[in-house]
């Protein structure tokens, strides 16, 4: 299969595995209909949103030798709108959540809708040539934990910008840092 058309794949079942997780392990928040127009919700879908895309061109990149992006430029824009989250965040919502569980509960849903689709991407990847396994595979975690986070939007009911450029990015921190080893073992050629 060429390597486009692969990676294509498993971006859709990452997607799809994440939406079965979240819903499995949580469910759609009550008032995601109300929340659809609110600015907080609307800024965790965008930054996440941003973060995938920034994490699809990596990726990419790394599966096709002498093409490089800077990770800075591809994940600049997420990471723009995050921090001007955090400085503007006049919420008053708590950093650690509703409740003492949000912070767990939170990061471990995301870490584990985003585990299949880690592989996924990982075997995507192996219709490319990774010449950078542990980066490519770090790079795989950046995108699959993205994408699980963005669908955890629909579940999460901690809408502070605060709570989002910290808990979300520690899960996907997590998932990058699962996806390094992985990718040691899975892309080595």
């Amino acid at each position: 299969m060429p390597f486009d058309r692969a990676l294509m794949a498993s971006l859709v079942l990452s997607l799809a595995t994440a939406i079965l997780v979240v819903i499995g392990l949580s469910r759609v928040r009550p008032d995601l209909y109300q929340m659809l127009t609110a600015w907080v919700f609307q800024f965790k879908v965008a930054t996440m949103a941003l973060l995938a895309c920034g994490g699809i061109v990596l990726v990419r990149a790394c599966g096709i030798p002498g093409q490089s992006v800077r990770l800075t430029q591809a994940l600049l824009p997420g990471a723009v709108l995050l921090l001007a989250g955090v400085l503007f965040d006049d919420t008053g919502y708590p950093l650690l959540g509703e409740n003492q569980f949000s912070v767990p509960f939170c990061v471990g849903i995301i870490v584990a809708a985003s585990l299949p689709g880690l592989m996924a991407i990982l075997a995507g990847l192996r219709h490319g040539i990774p010449t950078r396994p542990v980066y490519a595979g770090a790079l795989s975690g950046v995108l699959s934990g993205s994408l699980a986070a963005l669908v955890y939007t629909i579940a999460c009911l901690n809408d502070g910008p605060s709570f989002v450029a910290v808990w979300y990015v520690v899960a996907i921190s997590i998932t990058a840092a699962i996806g390094a080893i992985a990718g040691r073992y899975i892309l080595a050629w």
